[in-house]
């Protein structure tokens, strides 16, 4: 009896001592998601995120975007970053004409270019030399119209990117829920007028690489759900 339990407690000792399997003990837990994912609804799966950074420069309207994946595992992943910039007073838009940038998530209401073609895949308007979202009191307050006579649409600064749906933008004249007068309007992601990349804005966000606008339009996919968030 006695020379059984000796032999029973050797081979509990041997198992306990054994090597663990590759990888059994090790393993990694998962990556905790960054605290804006939390903002964001859960079957989206592409976010474009701008935030404030001191890469670049120390002035207020210097930012970052940064374009990030989900993954089937759930984990969200840095993708891409490209150096930006917002409103010249930062951000905290709360009225037209402050020149800060609105915080928080949002929808791309519309990609836009100038080319005859979608860039993307995105929903998509072509922006003519008459296009503007108006920032004029009254009925096409925020609103996508095209101005007879106007020839300023399709400047270097807005030949891509998209409108970010704050305020209610509409796309066309009455349709859709109204904008609340003198909140703000016209807030684009666009690219720069040739030699100030990295200039300030009037409360867009300017991603001043024209090459990083076509890469993010081209990135996006209707079916990710994409939202864009600012400031967190």
């Amino acid at each position: 009896m006695v020379r059984r339990l000796g032999a029973a407690l050797v081979v509990a000792l041997l198992v306990s001592l054994s090597p663990v399997p590759a990888g059994a003990a090790t393993a990694e837990p998962p990556a905790e998601a960054p605290a804006w994912a939390r903002l964001v609804p859960d079957d989206t799966t592409q976010v474009v995120r701008t935030v404030s950074s001191r890469d670049y420069c120390r002035r207020v309207w210097c930012t970052v975007t940064q374009a990030w994946r989900k993954d089937a595992d759930g984990t969200w992943t840095l993708v891409r970053e490209a150096r930006s910039s917002i409103g010249s007073r930062g951000w905290g838009k709360r009225r037209e004409g402050d020149r800060r940038s609105p915080v928080g998530v949002y929808e791309i209401k519309v990609t836009f270019s100038t080319t005859r073609d979608n860039p993307g895949r995105m929903p998509w308007r072509r922006r003519l030399p008459t296009s503007n979202v108006s920032a004029a009191a009254g009925p096409s307050y925020n609103t996508w119209i095209e101005v007879r006579g106007a020839t300023s649409g399709d400047r270097p600064s807005m030949r891509s990117g998209w409108v970010l749906d704050f305020n209610h933008v509409r796309l066309r004249p009455g349709v859709g829920p109204r904008p609340v007068p003198g909140r703000g309007s016209g807030i684009f992601y666009h690219t720069s007028k040739p030699g100030h990349r990295w200039a300030p804005t009037a409360g867009c966000t300017q991603v001043g690489d024209p090459q990083e606008m076509r890469w993010l339009l081209r990135w996006l996919r209707p079916e990710a759900q994409p939202r864009v968030v600012q400031g967190r």
